[in-house]
């Protein structure tokens, strides 16, 4: 599965369908599923903490090392083939480059995103799944 930056953020920000998005980080630390972005993720989510009014510096500092610590399995780009791929995702889908990094990743996982514009743009052609449309069955798997 591979989860991008929205729902990331929800492991830490309590917002619409946090409940959701800790069900699923609980399933990876439990070993239930493996869960898999690519290392943009990183600099997306320490954008959003230390942006975030809730978060001071050392809430930030906490909440970064336990995201580096649950052992998210995170994919570089170098790989030209995901590059390509997703400079082809990011024009075709009229996406960021940064969506289509995550999007690029769906030949191999499904991706979960909170982002409803990216959704929208991605559902037809790509295994894409919104956080709200994830039913509670789905996460006791």
């Amino acid at each position: 599965m591979v989860a991008d930056a929205s729902v990331v953020a929800k492991w830490y920000i309590a917002e619409e369908d946090s409940r959701k998005a800790v069900q699923i980080r609980d399933l990876h630390s439990a070993g239930k599923i493996e869960l898999t972005s690519p290392i943009l993720v990183l600099f997306e989510v320490g954008n959003i903490l230390t942006r975030h009014p809730s978060f001071a510096g050392q809430d930030v500092a906490s909440a970064f090392q336990s995201l580096l610590d649950l052992g998210l399995k995170l994919r570089s780009f170098a790989e030209s083939s995901l590059l390509e791929k997703a400079f082809l995702i990011s024009r075709d889908s009229r996406i960021t480059f940064y969506d289509a990094a995550y999007v690029a990743l769906t030949a191999d996982a499904r991706l979960i995103t909170a982002d409803k514009d990216l959704y929208a743009k991605t559902k037809k052609s790509f295994d894409v799944q919104l956080l709200s449309q994830i039913k509670p069955e789905e996460l006791t798997a």
